[in-house]
């Protein structure tokens, strides 16, 4: 099968040796490859796959998860897509578990969850079909973003699979009600045997590589009606049966992008979900093999969710981890966020704070008149819940307490379980009710676990700055006599004001120069970046003097990791206690935009956006940014694979096949745009 798309490989590849070397050279040449292979440098880096994700919409119902997996050696991009209906769980849930997955050679891009809302109502299109939204959708439409991000994704791909759960069982001829030609289950189906792109010629077997995948994954199917066949709708056809299938993403693809398309249908009346995430696997894993995607097979998880705790912020203060069935007392008229969710699961997660605000909650302030209750869903399974309950009106205190769950069961270890984390410490057994406490101490922190930690931090993470470490005009307020972190980054000085947050790239080398204060620290006070050991054997925790390279000395346990954000605590402690508290967040380069301008016109498009021009057109690069105001360093740009000068602006021929322009940084891929051909 020839690559279709133009995806530029990170990993670097190695010359082949000639077979016909003296047999004493070969000796040496092995030799010297076991010492370099067991060496601990460059060459192990190759074993690591690049990935990249992205969330738009974060935190919403509109939410939108994509995964992009990068093999380590070059090969077709395959787009896998779940979750489109919410109804559907086999095919969401297959999804999913692609996300995690290494590959040798080829790309993934996976959105396990195209329509978030739908799958937590667990309805087909709570807004409307959302399938029927790529011909044509409305400007005010809830699903128009996330259409048009889709459509942008299958722009870099050269396959599409369209996951669902169908009615009935897909059959030539009719054999009863629920196994006929109009049934969809344990099939795949495409828009045509043949087609034949109108843009290039070329001429797409669509019903070859149905039947080659049937074939396959009918070796691993044992029952003969559960066997999958292949469904041409024959959709461009005017005798179709099947013509709102023209509005659909497979359609679209297939059409307007010249890609095979495929929607794979397992029966909504298989036996169980486990059998139809299964053969959903067999199916992705089927077109995988014929695209020569070398995967590592993903397993079947379907451990039932449990509920850990959620940490909850009230009026914007430290926030407070509550177990499972906890009640939270506020008063009347209070803000109350849930920051986080531990559960052991780390993807499909939202809460609803009954009676107020939306379908998903998460991290979104509201404000509680009446009791009410905090329920987690993952996907569209209610797994745990916490109260909130009003303090009475006439109270004095009005701080948030925390009363004991009558019932909390032991939690077990998760795939979101982090190495070490302990239940958050519950109260006394002699009281019932405390308040929740303002501050944690350092032995508390730990006690909470690495994430408990991450949210209290994050939570006052108001005031960030960029290397420049200008802290503007306001006054600087000494925390317990520190009024600041002397860094320096990469050889350039920093002062880092308490509980602001200094963004880096990762591979930046930090050195902990000094604490700045207005008055003398008690004896033995330390200058402490968690997660790094800036002397070994050296237990005071005293990092100062010592220089971080965040690529390698980080230990990610101890990273505050809270929705995709890694964050490292530094801190000034004496003993037990933390005295001030500064943060370095370390960021992966990701494009943020690339400004280009063609015909006289200007155009920013955002990472994975795209753009029509005619084929040669003169197109400039202008501008190129990243997120997070991190700085291009060593960049390299490539046009459908072959590298430009990166020294902007530069004036490029539009060609006549769609090409992705990558940006990298110090070898780092940091995203892609999207240029494609136009008649017009």
């Amino acid at each position: 099968m020839p690559w279709r798309g133009l995806i530029t490989s990170q990993t670097k590849t190695t010359k082949s040796i000639d077979r016909n070397l003296g047999k004493t050279f070969r000796y040496y040449f092995w030799i010297l490859v076991l010492v370099l292979l067991a060496w601990p440098g460059p060459l192990a880096a190759q074993d690591q796959s690049d990935r990249q994700h992205i969330v738009y919409f974060e935190g919403t119902t509109q939410e939108l998860e994509i995964y992009k997996i990068y093999g380590r050696h070059e090969g077709p991009t395959i787009m896998v897509m779940g979750g489109i209906q919410g109804d559907e769980p086999g095919g969401f849930m297959s999804a999913d578990l692609y996300v995690d997955m290494a590959l040798k050679r080829g790309n993934l891009i996976v959105v396990p969850r195209a329509n978030f809302k739908s799958i937590i109502l667990s309805e087909r299109g709570p807004d409307g079909d959302m399938n029927r939204k790529f011909a044509e959708v409305k400007e005010m439409d809830p699903d128009r973003d996330r259409v048009e991000i889709i459509k942008n994704l299958m722009a870099e791909s050269d396959l599409f699979l369209n996951l669902h759960d169908g009615s009935g069982f897909f059959r030539t001829v009719w054999e009863d009600n629920m196994a006929n030609p109009t049934r969809y289950g344990q099939c795949i189906i495409a828009d045509a045997e043949v087609y034949v792109n109108k843009k290039t010629g070329q001429e797409i077997h669509l019903g070859d590589e149905a039947r080659r995948a049937v074939e396959l994954i009918n070796e691993d199917i044992t029952e003969e009606r559960y066997k999958f066949s292949f469904a041409n709708h024959d959709t461009l056809n005017e005798d179709s049966i099947h013509k709102e299938q023209r509005k659909s993403a497979t359609f679209y693809a297939l059409t307007e992008l010249g890609i095979p398309a495929f929607g794979i249908e397992t029966s909504k009346q298989l036996p169980s979900l486990e059998m139809k995430i299964h053969q959903h696997n067999l199916a992705v894993n089927a077109f995988m093999r014929i695209y020569g995607v070398i995967p590592e097979q993903p397993r079947i998880n379907l451990d039932p969710p449990i509920l850990q705790y959620m940490v909850i912020s009230v009026n914007g203060q430290l926030p407070v981890a509550v177990a499972d069935g906890q009640t939270l007392m506020i008063a009347p008229g209070d803000s109350v966020e849930v920051v986080h969710i531990g559960a052991n699961y780390d993807r499909g997660l939202s809460v609803d704070v009954l009676g107020v605000g939306s379908l998903n909650d998460i991290r979104m302030p509201l404000v509680i008149e009446k009791a009410t209750k905090v329920i987690a869903r993952k996907d569209n399974d209610t797994f745990g819940q916490i109260a909130l309950r009003l303090l009475p009106a006439d109270s004095i205190d009005t701080t948030p307490k925390l009363l004991l769950a009558s019932q909390v069961e032991p939690v077990g270890a998760g795939a979101g379980w982090l190495p070490g984390m302990t239940l958050p410490p519950m109260n006394p057994p002699e009281s019932t009710e405390t308040a929740a406490k303002p501050t944690l101490t350092l032995k508390e922190l730990d006690k909470a676990g690495p994430a408990i930690a991450a949210a209290g931090s994050l939570a006052s993470l108001e005031a960030e700055q960029n290397l420049s470490g200008q802290g503007g005009a306001a006054p600087i307020t000494p925390v317990n006599g520190v009024t600041g972190f002397i860094l320096e980054v990469d050889g350039q000085r920093v002062i880092l004001r308490p509980s602001e947050t200094l963004t880096l790239r990762q591979g930046a080398k930090v050195t902990m120069v000094d604490l700045e204060t207005v008055s003398p620290l008690p004896p033995d006070t330390v200058m402490n970046l968690r997660g790094f050991v800036g002397r070994p054997g050296d237990t005071t925790g005293n990092d100062k003097g010592t220089t971080a390279d965040t690529s390698k000395n980080m230990i990610p346990r101890f990273a505050m990791d809270l929705h995709g954000r890694r964050v490292y605590q530094l801190g000034a402690e004496h003993g037990p206690q933390l005295l001030a508290a500064a943060y370095l967040e370390l960021s992966e380069p990701r494009l943020r935009s690339v400004t280009l301008e063609a015909n006289g016109i200007e155009k920013v498009l955002a990472l994975g956006q795209r753009w029509g021009l005619k084929p040669g057109t003169q197109v400039t690069v202008k501008e190129v940014l990243l997120d997070n105001r991190l700085e291009l360093t060593n960049p390299r740009y490539t046009l459908g694979g072959r590298s430009f000068s990166p020294s902007l602006p530069q004036t490029l021929t539009m060609p006549s096949i769609a090409v992705s322009l990558a940006v990298f940084t110090d070898e780092d891929l940091a995203g892609k745009v999207v240029l494609f051909p136009i008649n017009k």
